[in-house]
């Protein structure tokens, strides 16, 4: 009987199993011997996309969990410049037990002003917390600070050079430090704090004198209900005080933004794991392709007893299937791993405490990824053996000869990669940049390959030197068994998003470190008093004479309705959301800022006394659709104030000069209680030495208390090491994209060495030295290395460019170690991979081979 009438033969006798399930279990008595970079490839990749989504899982799970401790209520609601008035008070109470918090930026100083620091203030009152507890590393409790002391961070006494009983000044007033701060359970519930914390009552902040009628306080009551915040508390409290301008919070998102940062970075890490997962699916391609080749007489057998190519390819496949799962598997294990020595690990950074554990989506989600990657990298190889006739093989095939496989593979191969990328896109939550991201994901992998093909083609057509061993090498590349497409496709994409990664960290280093400095202001003055500041001037005139001031007035507003439409109803793109999400810096001014210019529309007479006008950042006002003459509605100080668009503006954010998204027309907001910003910036080319800066700020420290000074270049120092750590991660990120493309090229160097055994055994019974092999397959492996690394440089160096010049707006820098470093790894590592694969090739005995030819 053929093998084709058994597949049609009832199964009673033996197994029940289907024969190409059981011919496939039989052929896999062998083991995974030739399967361990096929293994490892769909491991990683699924481990790494389950391991993301599962950790990110776990810390949202937490954020659920420890809702009401992070808010530090059940709901809160948030004003801006001024407190709650009685009857808005009355109304919050009516709904449960309330806390009302203040937070705000401030100065605090030794008593003798010798020293000072910028400070983040919280004023609580007497039923705070509402949930957790406050922790005291040292000192006393937090009864002890309501009667009038401070529970500071170490690192404030640090700084000013204090103790534990000392007394710190802010503003008009001075307090001991009762204790060090430890934990707060809200800590992060008003967003990311500029400076180190000083914890104080409520009574004490009025006695400082800096808590004013148009100081930028944030007052925050929390209410603590009885079996959680109405759900109707928010369009109550809407109702009865309608331009109150209060922003309402729930258990649902406790602290402002991490969500969304989170369910962005997940997203991020996914695609790059995704990616990572794509370039390891080549060494798959390259395991079922080798594969393939050691089953030619099992193939041709089955092919001889009448087997359909329909059964060799079942049996194959499953084969194959039954290895990715076992890859699949392999990667649960690293996803459920992961969150748990993260957990460990991040134990005290995080704002919560993380108990992973078991998270179906995440690992259904990695899974799916992990199939649909998978899926047409087996299909592919697989259906190039259906083209090739029994007799053929039993004999070496040429590459080039069945690189295709029949048209019904190619058109499965690629609906199974247009699934892939379905399922990327559809399940992303920003679907735009996952399709653009899938977009060029498939632009890059189709470039390389033609890129690795153009390598082959041109190592062709050169002449052949004189040299054997560069005649040699040049042959490998040319050859049928070239490995210049797997080095290409494995560590092309990698390569040129560290060599582009590393260029705009360069230029954006450059910026911050030089360029900034040199243009920027060499402080910032917040909170100079609405009637001070002809005096303010007067004083930095006179301690600073060739300083250049700038002011502007400030206050803080919160964008309620677009053209009529509340922002609660308005999908934002993402690049401008952030305009509607909470309270922006608003300001007034006659004339155009130094920094911006008209784009659209005119700006108003100076002495406009009409309806009120707004200017309108251009391109945060185009995202928001907006047009001039349309309205946009500001709460400020609990007032509603519409004001017509009569114009946009480009903006120079990077001068760092005063700036604003909203400029209102000086009769909308003269009336109102504000405080004044100003810069200080020295005379270009002049750095001011310590103590000139120093007498500068003990002037303005004692003559205006609460006032908050702000160093320009520390705040740079300070985002810069927050930027690097960024692009820190960022590589780390690329560099999984390129391991995975390390496993590849070991894996293809396995797959090849057969052939290479074969030709070094030939050479060598021709005479030709270990010498002349060795320096052969070297020169090979870096030829191809070169190559890749100045195609893989040059488009790096491009995507940069692009990056910095016209989506960051900033001045592009060529840094040559930027540019080679990730170059020369690759070629080191291609070059010494290829020379230990030849050293092995070398040990082959060649009688042996000789023999089974």
């Amino acid at each position: 009987m053929t093998v084709a009438a058994e597949t049609d033969a009832p199964h009673s006798r033996g197994s029940a199993l289907p024969l190409a399930l059981r011919l496939a279990l039989r052929d896999l008595r062998g083991g995974v011997a030739g399967f361990w970079i096929f293994l490892i490839c769909i491991a990683l990749g699924t481990g790494a996309i389950g391991a993301i989504n599962g950790l990110s899982g776990a810390i949202r799970d937490a954020l659920a969990r420890d809702a009401t401790l992070l808010l530090g209520g059940d709901v809160e609601a948030t004003l801006i410049h001024r407190q709650a008035n009685a009857d808005e008070r009355a109304f919050l109470e009516s709904v449960g037990r309330v806390s009302e918090v203040a937070t705000m930026r401030a100065m605090a100083r030794r008593p003798d002003a010798n020293a000072q620091t910028l400070v983040d203030l919280k004023a609580v009152d007497s039923a705070y917390p509402l949930y957790g507890a406050v922790k005291m590393d040292e000192g006393a409790d937090l009864d002890t600070l309501r009667r009038g002391g401070l529970a500071v961070d170490r690192t404030i006494l640090d700084q000013l050079g204090l103790k534990l009983g000392d007394e710190i000044t802010l503003g008009k007033a001075s307090f001991p430090v009762v204790a060090v701060l430890g934990q707060e359970p809200d800590r992060f519930a008003a967003g990311p704090a500029f400076g180190a914390r000083i914890l104080m009552s409520t009574d004490a902040l009025k006695a400082t004198g800096i808590a004013e009628p148009g100081a930028l306080v944030r007052w925050a009551y929390r209410i603590k209900v009885e079996g959680g915040a109405p759900p109707t508390f928010k369009a109550a409290l809407s109702t009865a005080f309608p331009e109150a301008g209060f922003l309402v919070r729930d258990t649902s998102d406790p602290t402002p933004g991490i969500r969304n940062t989170l369910d962005r970075l997940a997203e991020f890490l996914t695609l790059v794991g995704l990616t990572a997962m794509l370039t390891g699916g080549i060494g798959v391609a390259n395991a079922v392709s080798a594969f393939v080749e050691r089953r030619r007489r099992t193939i041709a057998t089955f092919k001889a007893l009448g087997a359909s190519q329909r059964t060799i390819f079942q049996v194959f496949f499953i084969e194959m299937a039954l290895f990715a799962a076992l890859g699949i598997l392999i990667g649960f294990g690293i996803a459920i791993a992961v969150p748990w020595l993260v957990a460990g690990l991040a134990s005290g950074l995080l704002p919560v405490s993380l108990e992973p554990g078991f998270q179906p989506e995440a690992l259904g989600l990695a899974a799916l990824f992990g199939a649909l990657t998978a899926l047409p990298f087996i299909l592919w190889p697989l259906g190039r053996a259906q083209q090739v006739r029994a007799a053929e093989l039993f004999r070496n095939g040429s590459e080039d000869a069945t690189w295709f496989p029949p048209r019904a593979y190619r058109y499965a191969s690629l609906g199974a990669v247009a699934l892939l990328a379905a399922a990327a896109i559809l399940l992303s939550q920003n679907q735009k940049i996952a399709a653009a991201t899938a977009a060029a994901l498939f632009a890059v992998f189709v470039l390389f390959w033609f890129i690795g093909a153009g390598i082959r083609r041109f190592a062709a057509r050169l002449p052949r030197p004189k040299r054997p061993e560069v005649a040699l090498a040049l042959a490998n590349i040319a050859g049928p068994a070239s490995l210049a497409r797997t080095i290409a496709l494995s560590l092309g994409a990698g390569l040129t998003l560290l060599t582009a990664v590393s260029l705009v960290d360069a230029s954006l280093t450059n910026e911050l470190k030089t360029r900034l400095p040199e243009h920027a202001p060499s402080y910032f003055f917040i909170g100079i008093p609405k009637l001070s500041l002809v005096a303010f001037e007067d004083l930095l005139e006179e301690k600073a004479p060739d300083a250049r001031i700038a002011t502007a007035p400030m206050l803080r507003g919160r964008l309620v309705a677009l053209k009529g439409v509340p922002v609660e109803q308005i999908k934002a793109p993402s690049s401008a959301e952030w305009v509607l999400n909470g309270d922006r810096g608003i300001t007034y001014s006659d004339a155009v800022p130094s920094g911006s210019q008209i784009t659209e529309g005119a700006w108003w007479p100076a002495d406009h006394n009409g309806e009120a006008l707004v200017s309108f950042e251009a391109e945060i006002g185009k995202a928001l659709g907006l047009a001039i003459g349309d309205t946009v509605t500001v709460n400020v100080l609990g007032r509603n104030m519409q004001a017509k668009i009569a114009n946009f503006r480009s903006v120079k954010w990077g001068s760092i000069d005063i700036n604003f998204v909203m400029i209102f027309s000086p009769n909308a907001l003269k009336a109102a209680p504000f405080t004044w910003l100003a810069t200080l910036s020295w005379p270009e080319g002049q750095t001011p030495d310590a103590k000139a800066e120093a007498e500068v700020m003990k002037a303005v420290a004692g003559a205006y208390p609460a006032v908050s000074a702000v160093r320009v270049r520390d705040a740079l120092a300070a985002f810069n090491g927050v930027f690097e750590k960024i692009m820190t991660a960022v590589r780390a990120a690329g560099s999984v994209t390129l391991i995975m493309g390390a496993l590849v090229v070991a894996g293809a160097l396995l797959t090849a060495q057969r052939r290479r055994i074969y030709e070094a055994v030939v050479l060598r019974t021709l005479g030709a030295s270990k010498r002349r092999v060795i320096t052969a397959h070297i020169l090979e492996y870096l030829i191809l290395a070169i190559c890749l690394s100045a195609v893989a440089a040059a488009l790096g160096l491009l995507a940069a460019w692009v990056i910095v010049k016209y989506v960051m707006g900033l001045t592009f820098v060529v840094s040559l170690s930027a540019l080679l470093q990730p170059s020369v790894i690759e070629t080191i590592f291609v070059t010494a991979l290829g020379a230990l694969g030849t050293f092995k090739v070398l040990s082959a005995k060649p009688a042996q081979y000789l023999r089974s030819e």
